[in-house]
């Protein structure tokens, strides 16, 4: 029996449809987050890791249609590692910024001026002149959006993708490891 009849076929469909409600809510989550601060509380790792998810679930169709065969197998083993670890540096960074809602990464006259996308339009004169005299006088003040709420909810909600992402990389793995040893699924 070969590789291909010993690598179970929904098992990788039933992981590519989660991979992909899960990236796009990951990815979704990420467009809020900014949407509501800018600079505080993000990395914007959503979206960097989700390029690499994309692939991912990617890969895993093409392996699905064109054949199963094991290098495609392979690949999609090395991706799935590669998401799975992803996946992990995700969970990381959502649960710091769970504590730490008002740090910004982007220096102090950045995050001084830039809160949401709604600042651009609507207070970021004011809000420059305000940074410039802060400037100009040398304290910064790290001024923490009054909703932090809305952000500690959307990255309790990453997290939870972030595990399921995990969760779907770890069957992938574990999948293959068992077609490899030749452990039938049923056959």
């Amino acid at each position: 029996m070969g590789f291909k009849e010993r690598f179970p076929l929904p098992i990788p469909i039933i992981l590519i449809i989660a991979q992909v409600g899960l990236t796009a809510a990951i990815v979704g989550i990420e467009i809020r987050s900014i949407y509501i601060d800018l600079v505080h509380g993000t990395i914007w790792a959503g979206f960097w890791c989700g390029i690499i998810f994309v692939k991912t679930f990617l890969a895993m169709s093409c392996f699905v249609c064109c054949g199963r065969g094991r290098c495609c197998a392979t690949y999609c083993l090395i991706l799935n590692c590669i998401s799975g670890i992803l996946a992990c540096v995700l969970i990381y960074f959502d649960q710091f910024l769970m504590n730490n809602l008002c740090k910004c990464y982007l220096g102090p006259q950045i995050c001084c001026t830039i809160t949401g996308i709604g600042s651009f339009n609507s207070q970021l004169g004011q809000t420059a002149v305000n940074c410039t005299q802060q400037s100009i006088q040398g304290v910064y003040i790290n001024q923490c959006p009054v909703y932090p709420s809305q952000k500690y909810q959307l990255l309790q909600a990453q997290l939870g993708c972030s595990v399921g992402i995990l969760i779907t990389c770890i069957v992938y793995i574990l999948t293959y490891i068992f077609a490899t040893l030749g452990i039938c699924f049923g056959h």
